[in-house]
């Protein structure tokens, strides 16, 4: 077997040891399944990335290129040379069995400090699969938990597939629940109206089961607007002996994309239609004016300028991408730390592009996200 077409230019740039060890992976039934720039590579490196594990006689250490077993949710291991600029690296490892949520959340019930209580209820359902779940938040650890409001929250499960419906409050305009979930999600929303009401959409690949998202905003009271958030999940297409992985991890994944969402019951009047016809103008074009990549660029560093800034954290260590005052600088804190001053806007552009390369795409693997695209995600990366 050869090195495809598409890779064989860009593996020419690699060191030599690199090349060797790609190319003797590729004869052994390895393949490639991208090169890309960004983490763990330099600004003028890049990482090959295997389909499949490197062979055992070449896990390992030589003289010329060292390894780094590694378990993240990016790579397992990862081969590079000393100058740490460009890397081989294996595909991330299965994800581990999830924990037993339920044990663990009956080991925290006698701890009066609980943020969460869970209860089961009778399924309405004739296969008795529906569910509803119960919980509340507090900001005060003395305090006993709150029981959700009724209807705020059901879920209906099959063997195969979950389907969550949350009702909230909040004082957020619509646009500005759709930024925090895509950026969660790293998936865009498509923002329309339907029979008067304000709908987003989305759809996303997360570890490799379908979720499709609905955000609808319901009503604008005087002092908040009512929305709902529904989320339906199926890995039927999956291997059955992932099935049971999916089941328990759909649940833990919906309240982890919920957690800052206020429960409430459904709203029973139509509130401020006035008001609400405002809030839905305006969330329509609020990113109007970002129609080009050129456009949401200037929009990044305009906030960047104004104190915003990049922040990833992993177990090797923290990276911050912010402006200096005149200048932009990449800082690294951890396994590999060093500092790096960019001499223009455009060449922290284009690092910033190569750095979340993956970020930006890993809910569409082996596909690429638009460029325009990619840059929205980006944005919605940015802290402060």
């Amino acid at each position: 077997m050869t090195i495809p077409d598409p890779y064989r230019q860009q593996l020419a740039e690699f060191p030599a040891p690199l090349r060797a060890l790609v190319e003797a992976e590729i004869q052994a039934g390895n393949s490639i399944a991208a090169i890309e720039h960004g983490f763990p590579a330099a600004p003028c490196g890049a990482s090959v990335k295997l389909a499949k594990a490197v062979q055992d006689e070449r896990r390992r250490s030589t003289d010329d290129v060292k390894f780094y077993a590694r378990n993240n949710s990016s790579y397992a291991g990862e081969f590079t040379t000393e100058q740490r600029h460009f890397f081989v690296l294996e595909p991330p490892l299965p994800p581990e069995p999830y924990p037993d949520m339920d044990a663990i959340r009956r080991s925290l019930e006698p701890k009066p400090a609980a943020l969460t209580q869970l209860a089961e209820r009778e399924a309405r359902s004739d296969a008795d699969l529906g569910r509803s779940m119960i919980g509340a938040r507090t900001t005060d650890e003395q305090a006993k938990p709150a029981p959700m409001p009724k209807g705020a929250l059901t879920s209906v499960e099959t063997a195969t597939s979950a389907k969550y419906l949350l009702h909230f409050n909040d004082h957020r305009p619509p646009h500005a629940i759709q930024f925090a979930l895509e950026r969660d999600l790293m998936t865009l929303f498509a923002i329309s109206m339907q029979n008067e009401r304000l709908i987003m959409t989305a759809s996303a690949k997360i570890v490799g089961a379908r979720y499709d998202f609905t955000l609808r905003f319901e009503a604008a009271m005087p002092q908040h607007n009512c929305y709902s958030l529904c989320v339906e999940t199926s890995w039927a297409d999956a291997a059955a002996t992932h099935h049971d992985y999916y089941r328990k991890t759909a649940g833990s994944w919906f309240e982890h994309w919920t957690r800052d969402l206020q429960p409430a019951e459904p709203p029973d009047a139509d509130g401020a239609p006035e008001r609400y016809q405002a809030i839905c103008l305006a969330s329509m074009n609020a990113e109007v004016h970002l129609d080009s990549i050129p456009a949401l660029q200037q929009a990044i560093v305009a906030t960047m300028k104004r104190g915003g800034r990049f922040t990833t954290s992993s177990k090797e260590g923290d990276t911050n991408l912010r402006w200096s005052g005149d200048r932009f600088v990449r800082t690294d804190v951890g396994d590999y730390p060093g500092t790096v001053v960019y001499a223009s806007e455009a060449e922290f552009l284009d690092m910033l592009r190569k750095y979340y390369d993956w970020e930006t795409s890993k809910n569409v693997y082996p596909e690429k996200v638009s460029e325009l695209v990619a840059w929205k995600l980006i944005l919605r990366l940015m802290r402060g």
